[in-house]
């Protein structure tokens, strides 16, 4: 298949998931998002009194439909406290199928889903980690939760639907021959430009054959 074609989805995923490139570049703003309904919702937010009871509620999640809706997989996530809990920092971090969580900032209900966020294949903060974040959000914490942090996302800019398919071979190969002819178009009047006072002018002079106006 043309090599062209693939770079073409090459950029057509990144763009649909911006945030997931190396640089992690929606991070920052997905996080000041996510700190915007903490605040707005504070004590109402499910706090866990221990790593463990954090731990049973995660292992609740997973047994979910919608986990395995979003992950694909039902296996376990183990959970752990931070070496280091200073309650400054990340509230947690995650490791593929494990959680660490700070003991001050970390054990709360939304954290938890943010970390399992990522366990579910979004090792970043792009457009797919905001979609399973907000399935989760919106299953576990519930709609009005969800409908608050998609409002944040939507003020941001960040995107948090379905990505956008890609072109079919077919109609990208279409497409591309379309512009290609529009392009050859613009070129060959660039080469010989005609002005509109040549035009009027070409119109007013009689013709020497039939003296009639063009």
């Amino acid at each position: 298949m043309d090599e062209r074609y693939n770079e073409y989805l090459r950029k057509h995923y990144k763009s649909q998931n911006k945030g997931s490139d190396s640089k992690d570049s929606e991070m920052t703003k997905t996080y000041k998002c996510e700190w915007a309904v903490q605040k707005q919702y504070g004590d109402s937010i499910r706090r866990f009194d221990s790593i463990e009871e954090a731990q049973k509620r995660c292992n609740q999640i997973v047994k979910s439909s919608t986990w395995r809706k979003v992950a694909g997989y039902d296996r376990e996530i183990k959970l752990y406290l931070k070496k280091r809990n200073t309650g400054s920092g990340l509230a947690g971090q995650a490791f593929l199928n494990s959680i660490r969580l700070d003991k001050h900032c970390g054990l709360n209900e939304m954290t938890l889903l943010h970390e399992m966020a990522h366990c579910a294949g979004n090792m970043h903060h792009g457009r797919s980690f905001r979609k399973d974040y907000l399935a989760l959000v919106g299953q576990f914490m519930g709609r009005e939760c969800k409908e608050a942090l998609q409002k944040e996302f939507r003020k941001a800019g960040l995107k948090y639907g379905e990505a956008r398919k890609p072109l079919s071979y077919d109609q990208w190969l279409e497409k591309r021959e379309h512009l290609e002819r529009v392009r050859d178009g613009n070129t060959r009047s660039k080469q010989y430009p005609v002005y509109p006072n040549q035009i009027a002018a070409s119109r007013a002079t009689p013709s020497k054959d039939n003296d009639i106006t063009y």
